[in-house]
């Protein structure tokens, strides 16, 4: 298990880091991570950040929503290209972030004794769906996607078959998370201006989609 794995070496790497007096960890987590359980992954995030509260070590948790990035390749590109793209029908928003945005925010988290013992999500300055996304980038890239669509409902089918076989265990799991990620749910806080002081940042710096 992937994920027994990862969350053994999580562990340990916060007791070493204990043992060897760090004095700041920080831990990469998912938005609402607590509220999706039964999804190995963020499952194995949530119980992270409640060791870590239980380690005694001084902490801080960066709730990711998404990254800018991966719609470079997913989707600008293949539109520029008119190339075929994926897609699905449902109303999941993320806000996503630039990479260089999380970077910088997680050195204001490691300087500022504000963010100690906290857990914040970092979120964009606005959310997104797919089918916004592909929009935006048929504006700006001049030609019309090619959108081959993935139902929710086959999503949910293709995990329930595979949970029935060890073998194709790890393909459930990552479907689990893909069905989170097209559960119409808003990956986003509404607690931005907080972190934003809390961190000494300003939200102008921001880059925007």
């Amino acid at each position: 298990d992937s994920y027994a794995i990862d969350w053994e070496a999580k562990k340990n790497t916060i007791q070493i880091a204990a043992a060897m007096g760090i004095q700041k960890y920080v831990f990469y987590s998912i938005d609402k991570c607590e509220k999706y359980r039964d999804v190995p992954l963020m499952n194995m995030k949530y119980a992270v950040e409640e060791y870590l509260k239980a380690s005694g070590m001084n902490f801080v948790v960066l709730r990711l929503c998404g990254f800018m990035q991966p719609l470079i390749a997913g989707y600008a590109v293949p539109v520029l290209e008119e190339q075929s793209l994926w897609g699905t029908d449902d109303d999941t928003k993320t806000a996503y972030l630039d990479t260089q945005d999380v970077a910088q925010m997680t050195m204001a988290a490691v300087r500022r004794e504000e963010a100690n013992g906290k857990v914040l999500t970092l979120a964009g300055p606005k959310a997104y769906t797919v089918n916004q996304v592909i929009q935006l980038c048929e504006k700006l890239g001049g030609n019309e996607a090619k959108v081959s669509k993935v139902p929710v409902l086959l999503l949910k089918f293709t995990r329930g078959l595979t949970r029935f076989f060890q073998w194709t265990s790890a393909a459930s799991d990552r479907l689990a998370f893909a069905e989170v990620l097209s559960s119409g749910v808003e990956f986003n806080s509404d607690k931005m201006a907080e972190t934003y002081e809390i961190l000494g940042m300003d939200e102008s710096e921001t880059t925007t989609l």
